[in-house]
């Protein structure tokens, strides 16, 4: 189930890139953007220090309150899980409400035209912060290998997985390459839908309807392994895993 916010992660963050110079799921490249503004560079990025502080602080954001609400309550819990999920899709369907009506600029034809308006930073905060929302999640999940977010560790990691080349049975391996494919994905349909013209907002409808499918995901899912545990309503992190 988490591939799929790979997948989301490459379509967000390929319209967030491409259209204000800021990624809102990878942090690193933010981190690396950040440090060139200080000397003002990009030269095309006059607002690169205010939208990388912004994406960075409210991803950061998203993932403290999410670990908070989940040491309150019980992490693994469907109506945990549900919650956040929700939030992370109402998140996506306000950045592509600010879209629609105009409220934050789109780049139509890639040129850049977008970077000197000091408005490309209103649509960020959402979009990062149900990042950190979605790698705080898949660490409650216990899923470490999937951080969904960034594909560097997981590279990593492919490569030294001494099993690499041995059948399907390696289920860490065959989620790592799934999330960097899914992402990859993500990222191609993004730039495809993009170019032909239609607008940011239907690539960030299509990303809200696939969270969504997490919301549903879940609740069928997981409403099975709730029903098969004592009345406590929980379940340990090996049966939660998607």
């Amino acid at each position: 189930m988490l591939e799929i916010c790979s997948l989301v992660t490459g379509m967000v963050d390929a319209v967030s890139f491409n259209n204000w110079g800021t990624f809102v799921g990878m942090q690193t490249g933010n981190t690396v953007l950040l440090g060139l503004s200080t000397a003002t560079l990009p030269a095309s990025q006059p607002h690169a220090a205010v939208t990388t502080i912004v994406s960075i602080g409210s991803f950061i954001v998203g993932a403290y309150l999410t670990f908070l609400v989940a040491r309150q309550f019980t992490p693994l819990r469907r109506l945990t899980l549900l919650q956040s999920f929700l939030a992370q899709t109402l998140l996506i369907v306000l950045a592509a409400l600010l879209a629609v009506t105009g409220i934050t600029p789109q780049d139509h034809g890639g040129v850049g035209d977008t970077l000197g308006d000091i408005s490309i930073v209103v649509a960020i905060p959402p979009l990062a912060f149900q990042s950190g929302m979605q790698i705080a999640t898949s660490r409650l999940l216990g899923l470490n290998e999937l951080p969904t977010c960034v594909l560097t560790s997981s590279y990593a990691d492919i490569a030294g997985d001494a099993k690499l080349f041995t059948g399907l049975d390696n289920p860490k391996r065959n989620r790592r390459i799934a999330s960097a494919v899914l992402l990859l994905i993500g990222a191609i349909a993004s730039g495809w839908i993009m170019r032909s013209g239609v607008g940011l907002h239907v690539v960030l409808w299509i990303a809200a309807g696939l969270k969504m499918m997490l919301v549903l995901g879940v609740w069928v899912m997981m409403e099975a392994v709730e029903t098969g545990e004592s009345g406590h309503g929980q379940f340990d992190q090996g049966q939660a895993r998607t």
